[in-house]
């Protein structure tokens, strides 16, 4: 062979071996890249399932609710006072010519309401809410005794705040909504306020008072005036809450609805505070200050003992206890003591109102966004 096609063929070699070297680097760079891309893929994919993971569902969200209706008498009882002069009926009679005696049914509830309401909904469907009820129950008539030589009435009107937890359920379609509500209902505020009447001509009142079968006295020989204005409290109770409401979406955050509501507790009486008294007694048409143990003299809560400032409710009453009724001895420097009773007290409210739901989800959204930005990957 000679030199010169030694030398082509060794040109020829080193050129074939040039371009293997330049396919492979080619493909091991594509390969390279082709592994950076999937990467960057797999990581921007796990970011997205993540956050798929913590999409939030429809409906989430706050809610602040003002409403405000009138509520009637609902699950009424037998009204009563606690006095017993006064008792548990509607009593009405003129010797055998006229008789008229039946119950007074009713509750301490009823009147005017306004609520206000937070609450969270976790979905469209569910969610939960505290409301808190200031309402104003109205004056009612509680018993009343109408006879010859003696009458005696006692009226009482609350005004109370409520507090109750519920838990929200709501279903809607299109802009009609339905809402319904179930949970507690919790009295922590109440001032009820009682104001009695007795004229007595008969000696009824002192005769009960004392604790002495009711005898009549005619002749006048007994004429006394009491007067009291009083307030009582409760001892602490839980009752119910339940409602409907049917809602309309006014835009993405205003809803108007009517709402049919239902309040109910019992309350049994934990004392009663006189604030006003005032009581007038004359034997013969002379005043006296005293018969048995009773003061019989009272122009105002300041000359009242201790025994007409205060009623104490007890469960039971035994010979230990502040009572002339059962003809025990009293001590007019201690508060009177009685049987304590139970009320029920409850409304069905019809109530207008409006709900406005507010969030900041759009604002945490977009800094979580900025902090799942993937990196540019480095070339």
């Amino acid at each position: 062979m000679s030199l010169k096609a030694i030398s082509l063929s060794v040109l020829s070699a080193c050129f074939v071996s040039a371009i293997s070297a330049q396919e492979a680097a080619v493909t091991n760079v594509t390969e390279e890249e082709v592994m950076v891309e999937e990467v960057a893929d797999t990581a921007t994919l796990a970011i997205s399932d993540n956050a798929l993971g913590k999409v939030r569902p429809e409906g989430k969200g706050w809610y602040l609710e003002v409403a405000a209706g009138w509520g009637m008498p609902f699950l009424p009882t037998n009204r009563r006072s606690p006095l017993a002069e006064i008792g548990d009926k509607d009593w009405y009679q003129r010797g055998q010519r006229e008789l008229s005696v039946k119950p007074l049914f009713g509750t301490n509830g009823g009147g005017w309401a306004a609520n206000i309401t937070i609450g969270h909904m976790f979905n469209k469907n569910i969610g939960i809410d505290g409301t808190i009820t200031i309402a104003q129950h109205p004056e009612q008539l509680d018993a009343r005794i109408d006879i010859v030589g003696y009458t005696a009435s006692q009226k009482t009107s609350t005004n109370a705040a409520y507090f109750a937890p519920h838990l929200v359920m709501r279903s809607s379609k299109g802009k009609f909504g339905v809402t319904g509500k179930a949970g507690l209902f919790i009295p922590f505020y109440g001032k009820t306020v009682s104001n009695a009447d007795i004229r007595d001509k008969s000696g009824r009142m002192m005769q009960t008072l004392m604790g002495l079968p009711i005898q009549p006295l005619g002749g006048g020989l007994l004429d006394l005036t009491f007067q009291a204005k009083t307030v009582t409290s409760y001892n602490p109770t839980v009752g119910v809450s339940t409602s409907i409401a049917l809602d309309y979406l006014l835009n993405d955050r205003v809803r108007i609805f009517a709402q049919a509501r239902v309040g109910a507790y019992t309350i049994s009486l934990k004392e009663t505070k006189f604030e006003d008294l005032y009581m007038n007694t004359k034997l013969l048409g002379i005043e006296i200050q005293e018969l048995g143990q009773l003061k019989t003299q009272i122009r105002s809560i300041d000359e009242a003992p201790e025994y007409f400032r205060k009623i104490i409710y007890r469960k039971e009453i035994t010979t230990e206890s502040n009572t002339a009724r059962y003809g025990g001895k009293i001590d007019l420097n201690k508060p009177m003591e009685e049987v304590g009773q139970k009320y029920n007290a409850s409304s069905l409210y019809f109530n207008i109102g409006v709900t406005y739901t507010f969030d900041r989800f759009a604002k945490r959204s977009a800094k979580k966004d900025k902090k799942n930005n993937v990196a540019p990957a480095k070339k």
